[in-house]
């Protein structure tokens, strides 16, 4: 599973340096291009389970410093491999 993710850092926190710190150390995660004071920090999380996907976007959640967390996008990846002109196997 992928998702795309927008971390909103809160106006006064003073340490956004910190948490973009604390969130590039995350197993999975993968910072987006930012400017250095931004508000707003694109993620990509890369999963193996929608638990993991959950744990890590509550993680986030959890870091003071940050106000919220959106999830922008979830690929759930086929794990069955369709050998038939149908992507649906119903052919």
């Amino acid at each position: 599973m992928i998702a795309s993710l927008v971390v909103t850092l809160e106006e006064v926190s003073g340490r956004a340096g910190d948490v973009v710190e604390e969130i590039s150390r995350m197993p999975s995660v993968e910072l987006g291009e930012f400017e250095r004071h931004a508000r707003r920090i694109p993620i990509t999380i890369d999963s193996s389970t929608p638990r993991a996907l959950e744990e890590a976007t509550r993680r986030l959640q959890e870091f003071h410093g940050v106000a919220f967390v959106d999830v922008v996008f979830v690929h759930f990846e086929n794990e069955c491999e369709c050998t038939s002109a149908d992507p649906h196997g119903t052919d």
